[in-house]
């Protein structure tokens, strides 16, 4: 199951991000159907478990929602708990695309966190294994309590559950975020959205010892180009960033944490879990746009290539 939000990329690429007050030409403009939700979706489709994955999220009844209905249904996405707004519009997001791959955002919040129960079918809860969930589809205090209440139902079942703090992970309410990583299995930040967490939180710990003190199970703390790092309560360890031409960062943090399900739903070992996870990571950088088209043998190509020792933390 995943819990966020579809939106409308809307890209420009430019060789640099402009100064303030000055001009830059446009070398390309496109738009894409992406989000954080609809990126997982895609990534697990590839990878083979199009058919078992759920999205949760709603679109307005406008012209980028007609869109995205259209991307889901030519793409065969499961649409049992998508909910269609009338009268309210779509989320966007004006993406200003580097030459190397650097991205930066310009958000528009459209009723994407839109949440209510009855979007999830009873016998979905009862079947769920992993649950995804954004922080942004917790921004909105009109439904992050009820979408809280669905993870607890879910985990109530057994799922696992694998929370990705976001960007704006400090403009969630403070109980609520306590709240969600009291609850998450896995946690998935990266260094920025560390130190947002622990200045909202007021967490005088390193994320090292968060399983211990808030009960995560496994803490990855993205590394961007440099790797990542990942503790649970018995050891730790880094992985190397793969070595990849990077064109696109968009949808990377997204890839990675399908990856995190992919090898937790085959059982891999959390080591051989969190390298292909990265392998996905990284490929989703050779992509243009929030989300590309892959298949498990190119991860599985991709880390032979980059075969590099995992060190002990």
């Amino acid at each position: 199951m995943i819990l966020g939000g579809i939106i409308v990329d809307s890209y420009m690429a430019v060789e640099n991000y402009p100064i303030r007050g000055q001009d830059v030409f446009i070398r390309d403009s496109f738009e894409r159907v992406g989000g954080c939700a609809i990126n997982v979706a895609q990534t697990l489709k590839n990878l083979g478990l199009g058919t078992y994955t759920y999205v949760v999220s709603a679109i307005g009844e406008d012209i980028r929602g007609h869109m995205i209905m259209k991307y889901l249904q030519d793409e065969n996405f499961n649409k049992d708990c998508i909910k269609l707004i009338d009268g309210k519009s779509s989320g966007y997001c004006v993406t200003i695309l580097e030459d190397g791959g650097e991205r930066t955002f310009l958000t528009f919040k459209g009723c994407e966190s839109y949440f209510s129960s009855d979007m999830i079918p009873d016998d979905l809860i009862e079947n769920t294994s992993y649950a995804y969930l954004t922080g942004y589809y917790l921004l909105d205090e009109r439904y992050s309590k009820y979408i809280l209440q669905c993870i607890d139902r879910i985990r109530a079942k057994g799922a696992k559950i694998l929370f990705d703090p976001g960007p704006l992970v400090d403009h969630i309410k403070k109980d609520i975020l306590m709240s969600v990583l009291s609850k998450s299995d896995i946690i998935t930040p990266n260094e920025t959205e560390t130190e947002k967490i622990k200045k909202l939180l007021s967490l005088k710990i390193e994320p090292e010892e968060w399983s211990d003190k808030i009960d995560i199970d496994i803490v990855v703390l993205k590394l961007g180009s440099r790797g990542v790092k990942v503790w649970n309560q018995d050891m730790g360890f880094f992985i190397p960033s793969f070595r990849v031409k990077a064109i696109d960062t968009t949808g990377a943090g997204d890839s990675f944490a399908a990856g995190i399900i992919y090898g937790l739903w085959n059982d891999l070992s959390i080591y051989e879990t969190v390298k292909f996870a990265s392998g996905c990571g990284a490929i989703a950088t050779t992509f243009k746009g929030p989300h590309g088209k892959f298949q498990i043998e190119d991860i599985e190509n991709l880390v032979r290539i980059n075969r590099e020792d995992i060190y002990d933390r």
